[in-house]
């Protein structure tokens, strides 16, 4: 893979990842959407100065954006109980970042619902999704399809660009492990 193919995946993934068109981005960055569409592909070089407005446009800079394998930070730790916590999603549920880094591929999050919480995607987002019961037990609904009951040791995968939901209809906490791909902020 080369450096610009890389590049252009770790911009798209961001900009997926922040919920961002190509359009908004060519906009805010000053280039053309065909030119932001060739460089997420691979199919063009970038000036320096215009990927630093590119980045700017994630509140980044150019360096946040350039793929480096010499970098000793490759593994990236988040110890217990220092995972981030997401603003307030819906009465009864919370989540934690299980990995920070929105450039990755995954997104992993751990969601805990108290009895009665809900998490609800009513429009979906782009990419897939794959959950883990750790605890309790949750009903997932994806699109209209019937709602399954989910307990500790389930596991379920589906299009997340379904409108998708979870609730824990139980006496005790819930907690999932959600992997969702490409990243988005919860």
């Amino acid at each position: 893979m080369t450096g610009s193919s890389r590049l252009g995946e770790r911009i798209r993934a961001l900009r997926l990842a922040r919920g961002y068109t190509l359009q908004q981005v060519a906009e805010r960055s000053g280039c053309s959407r065909s030119f932001l569409s060739m460089l997420e592909r691979g199919q063009t070089d970038v000036s320096a100065r215009l990927l630093q407005r590119i980045a700017q446009t994630f509140d980044l800079t150019a360096s946040d954006l350039l793929p480096d394998s010499q970098r000793a930070d490759f593994l990236k730790i988040v110890r217990a109980g220092e995972a981030p916590r997401t603003a307030s999603l819906q009465p009864g549920v919370s989540a934690e970042l299980l990995s920070t880094d929105l450039l990755q591929r995954i997104q992993p999050v751990l969601l805990t619902l108290a009895p009665g919480g809900r998490h609800t995607n009513e429009t979906g987002h782009a990419g897939e999704e794959f959950l883990y019961v750790l605890e309790g037990e949750v009903e997932l609904s994806v699109h209209d399809a019937p709602p399954k009951l989910l307990r500790a040791g389930d596991s379920a995968y589906y299009p997340s660009a379904l409108p998708h939901r979870l609730i824990n209809g139980g006496e005790v906490l819930a907690r999932v492990l959600t992997i969702s791909t490409p990243p988005r902020l919860v």
